[in-house]
């Protein structure tokens, strides 16, 4: 197998073991909030915007995750109606443009991420510890280079080893 499809499969693991490590997260920090509300008539100040941003990276991370099984573009209208001879040239333009789109979106967001660490912008607030609006926000620019990956990969993928089970 090639090498970058080897990593790109250990990647994957890595994103499916995050995305279900953060939905346990916020379920059980949100059950939390929730008895500490109904019992105590308080709450965790911090948890709400940390549980936004969770939202936030297991959606991201999400994507990325969709990006390797072919689900985030779809052609399907061209591809239902296109002979069968053309779904693979249809295929590898939609990865082709994803990856143009996802670069411009990685610079994009670069910056974004960049302009927030020169602000010194605090996202939110634990105790007396500042999570930085860069840090919290990270995901983004993460995010977009590896839906870059998976659909650079994906042209490179044979045409059978697109489809899968998420």
């Amino acid at each position: 197998m090639n090498p970058v499809l080897k990593f790109e499969n250990l990647l994957v693991k890595a994103e499916k073991a995050a995305v279900v490590g953060l939905i346990f997260a916020m379920v059980g920090l949100s059950f939390l909030q929730v008895l500490l509300r109904i019992f105590f008539h308080s709450g965790i100040v911090w948890l709400d915007p940390l549980l936004r941003h969770m939202v936030l990276w297991a959606g991201l991370t999400g994507a990325a995750l969709a990006a390797r099984y072919s689900r985030h573009f779809a052609l399907e209208a061209f591809g239902k109606l296109a002979p069968k001879a053309f779904h693979r040239p249809l295929e590898i333009f939609a990865s082709a443009f994803t990856v143009a789109a996802a670069g411009l979106l990685f610079y994009a967001s670069y910056k974004f991420i960049s302009d927030e660490f020169t602000a010194g912008s605090v996202a939110f607030y634990i105790n007396d510890l500042a999570v930085k609006g860069g840090w919290a926000e990270m995901i983004i620019p993460i995010a977009f280079a590896l839906i870059a990956f998976h659909a650079l990969a994906g042209i490179f993928r044979p045409a059978d080893a697109a489809e899968g089970q998420l």
